[in-house]
């Protein structure tokens, strides 16, 4: 499956190359994991900063699945109290966790577990070549 990920980022603490790094972790993973009826999967993540916290809307929002046009889009905040207590790819990890369970249920709802199992272990094993994610 294709990814399209765009990224808003809330403060300057934030780096533009970890960003880049998960992007291309997350578009490899996520390409050997198929499944029917979804081809792109359209994630926009605001990952929550000193100018814009984005405290009090962290969570998988907006999931939205075309199946004519096999396309999913979603949003995903994560709020900056999360992000300052661990890495941004360790606080992102559960709402990819969240986004991969809410994919499988809305796309694949006969085989979501095993579904969910792909979709999530992709990601994780993208946030594990982001540096600073352990």
């Amino acid at each position: 499956m294709r990814l399209v990920l765009t990224c808003r980022l809330g403060g300057p603490e934030h780096s533009l190359a970890t960003t880049v790094t998960l992007r291309r972790a997350l578009k490899a993973s996520l390409a050997r994991v198929e499944v029917d009826g979804l081809d792109e999967v359209d994630v926009h993540l605001t990952l929550g900063g000193a100018v814009t916290s984005a405290e009090g809307h962290g969570g998988v929002h907006h999931l939205r699945y075309s199946a004519t046009r096999r396309r999913l889009t979603v949003n995903v905040v994560v709020p900056a109290s999360e992000v300052a207590r661990s890495t941004p790819a360790g606080a992102l990890a559960p709402y990819l966790d969240t986004m991969s369970r809410r994919i499988a249920e809305r796309c694949a709802p006969g085989d979501a577990d095993a579904v969910t199992r792909a979709l999530a272990g992709a990601c994780r094993e993208a946030l594990d070549t982001v540096p600073g994610s352990g």
